[in-house]
């Protein structure tokens, strides 16, 4: 059995919404490291504030009595698109699946792609069309 982890807005201990607080909980960082990282990304990419506000809205805030969630291993392990938690094609919610993350994370990370690579959007594209859907 694995314990699955997932992505939460701390509230709780956050400052603003609780992104940062969440993310240095779930990544086991402290969490002025997450504020730097982001106050760098404000400052020098310019998309820091924005991309604040996207995971603001992405990241569900913590619930008041945290359940852990334990899933069992699947036997299959293949990569497919998870129609079942999409939002777009469900690139992101598939890969989440198969490498036993949470979605917000994968969202973020193809989000910050497409912000400062434009290989980002080519790449989510490629992935939609062809991963085969769950």
């Amino acid at each position: 059995m694995k314990v699955n982890k997932v992505l939460y807005r701390d509230t709780k201990n956050g400052k603003i919404a609780g992104v940062c607080s969440g993310l240095s909980e779930y990544l086991d960082v402290d969490v002025s490291l997450i504020r730097l990282i982001w106050i760098i990304f404000t400052i020098f990419g310019g998309a820091g504030i924005f991309l604040y506000i996207i995971a603001a809205l992405i990241i569900p805030r913590k619930p008041e009595n945290e359940v852990e969630i334990i899933v069992d291993e699947e036997d299959d392990n293949r990569l497919t698109r998870d129609m079942d938690n999409a939002v777009i094609f469900g690139v992101c919610a598939g890969i989440a699946k198969h490498f036993n993350m949470d979605v917000s994370i994968v969202r973020i990370i193809f989000l910050l792609m497409g912000l400062y690579f434009a290989a980002g959007i080519f790449l989510y594209i490629v992935l939609a069309l062809i991963l085969p859907k769950n």
